[in-house]
């Protein structure tokens, strides 16, 4: 079970020109922090995986002797990014939409304090401390973080070195590089600049804009500053609407897979209301352990937006690794013959920009995020696949909806639009092909060739014969861009359509017609227009 440790410390400046520099600091000897002395510090607490972090609340201030310490800032570090406060009214954790997520390493809280009766940078007047802090990492970076300062650019130096500068009747510009600057003697950092945390100031002396510090001529007292460092988190799942790290499987069970059902193959059936394990395969390319919120949904009718919740669990995502994540709820196919029921996942990992959808029983798939627009590393994926095999010349048909689509005004014009690649027999005997797929076996280990993106969008385009007719009643018209139709129903929540056509009778034994059908839902409101696909292959038999 992981721990959570405190320490309470307080910040050390560097005499600008004396023996110690931000390149040489070690904890065992030249540390730039020590331990408060007196404060109470928390005990180590076990933590249980899955749950929320909440640091305990640290004193504003700490007075020993003639020496008071004043809270500076807060950083929790062990939960995937990290977070960093100067704010005790809101400590990390507290955001509810950019939670700490325990996962099974230990999580580290440092708050550092400055000390009172310290004197400015060079033993001089007063001046201003900076440095630069990891709050992945949970300590200050050795680094070289400022690349320039303006106008007197010669005090760059200072800084980089001893952090510190002199403050000076003229307004001097701080910029924080975007990423730590290659240092010597110093292992590079990949961290990217978060914010800059003003811990002193002097009314509106510093302040932050961007990557900027301006500080605004003399003051009357010290003041800190540290720029905030961040390392790169990258958590996702293999996106697109075949997606292989979707699994179903029988018999259901939430810890162990039995008989896994293709995702494209002669053998992808669904059967209507057998309940099914549903599982998805998690990434993680950070170089720390992440927890992620995974989230289990059914689509029904093949282009709903509108989805079924069915679950969400909380994992640690190791480093440089991926993890399976089971529902505790089964997947079931409602339709019958005919219909379509889809699997999907959303992943949440605070503060990511790619998983930022926190789903629950009260959210909508609807807000889900495309599973196209960056695969194939996403935050969310679909799985809709599946297969018909048939003679060459032989009809072929797929039924299809969109779900209750209420919350679309009559003028709202949802369009359907049709594509079809083909896939040779011999598609994979190709030493090109061959290629991408060892590339790619990583994340398409177990997936047809011609699934792999880098290799379906080389696919020749072709046309089947076909037309779409309402199941539901119902219309469907030409819509003015070429290949679309529009789709209008007559009840909201009946939405049915057939698309039918025919094999061509060249098509060869080994063939195969990927069908790609995507539903074009308008802007509505604050919900952006949004494409929902669904992709049937048709595998072509000898006879």
């Amino acid at each position: 079970m992981p721990n959570a440790i405190y320490n309470y410390v307080y910040y050390h400046t560097l005499p600008v020109g004396g023996g110690l520099t931000r390149q040489n600091r070690n904890p065992a000897s030249s540390s730039v922090y020590s331990p408060v002395p007196g404060i109470v510090v928390p005990p180590t607490n076990d933590l249980a995986p899955g749950s929320q972090f909440h640091p305990d609340l640290p004193p504003a201030s700490h007075t020993q002797g003639t020496t008071t310490y004043t809270f500076g800032f807060i950083n929790v570090s062990g939960c995937g990014a990290g977070q960093t406060s100067t704010n005790l009214a809101s400590l990390p954790g507290s955001d509810p939409d950019n939670p700490l997520l325990v996962g099974s390493e230990t999580i580290n809280i440092l708050a550092v304090y400055l000390a009172s009766g310290i004197s400015g940078p060079g033993g001089g007047g007063p001046g201003i401390y900076l440095d630069a802090f990891d709050e992945t990492a949970g300590e200050f970076l050795n680094n070289f973080f400022v690349t320039g300062i303006a106008p007197d650019n010669g005090l760059t130096h200072n800084v980089n070195v001893y952090g510190s500068l002199a403050i000076v009747p003229a307004t001097e510009t701080v910029t924080a590089a975007a990423n730590p600057m290659a240092t010597p003697a110093v292992i590079n950092s990949n961290a990217n600049f978060d914010k800059w945390d003003i811990l002193e100031a002097n009314g509106s002396n510093p302040h932050a804009n961007g990557q900027n510090l301006v500080v605004t001529g003399s003051t009357g007292s010290d003041l800190t500053a540290f720029a905030i460092y961040q390392q790169p988190q990258s958590v996702y799942i293999t996106g697109d609407y075949a997606s292989p790290d979707i699994i179903l499987f029988t018999p259901f069970s939430t810890t162990s897979m039995g008989t896994v059902v293709p995702n494209v193959g002669y053998d992808t059936e669904v059967i209507a209301g057998l309940h099914y394990g549903f599982a998805a395969k998690v990434h993680n390319d950070s170089e720390y352990e992440v927890s992620a919120m995974v989230t289990f949904w059914t689509i029904p009718q093949g282009l709903a937006t509108i989805g079924q919740y069915l679950d969400t669990q909380t994992v640690a995502v190791p480093a440089g690794g991926s993890t399976i994540v089971y529902s505790s709820v089964p997947f079931v196919n409602a339709g019958g013959a005919d219909t379509h029921t889809c699997a999907a996942v959303s992943l949440f990992v605070p503060g990511s920009s790619l998983c930022n959808f926190n789903a629950n029983s009260l959210s909508s798939a609807a807000d889900m995020e495309d599973p196209t627009v960056v695969y194939p590393k996403c935050g969310s994926a679909w799985r809709n696949t599946n297969s018909i095999t048939l003679f060459p010349g032989a009809p072929w048909h797929l039924i299809l909806g969109l779900g209750p689509i209420h919350h679309f005004d009559q003028a709202g014009e949802i369009s359907i639009a049709l594509s079809v690649q083909h896939v040779p027999a011999n598609f994979a005997q190709n030493d090109k092909v061959l290629e991408v797929v060892r590339a790619n076996r990583a994340i398409y280990g177990k997936t047809p060739p011609y699934l792999i993106p880098d290799l379906r969008k080389q696919l020749p385009v072709t046309e089947l014969k076909h037309e779409i007719t309402p199941i539901s009643k119902g219309r469907i018209a030409q819509h003015k861009a070429h290949g679309r139709h529009i789709v209008q129903f007559e009840n909201a929540h009946e939405t049915q359509f057939k698309i039918s056509g025919t094999l061509p009778e060249y098509a060869k034994p080994g063939d195969i017609y990927l069908v790609q059908v995507n539903a074009h839902y308008p802007k509505n409101g604050r919900k952006p227009a949004r494409t929902v696909g669904f992709l049937q292959a048709l595998f072509v038999k000898g006879k």
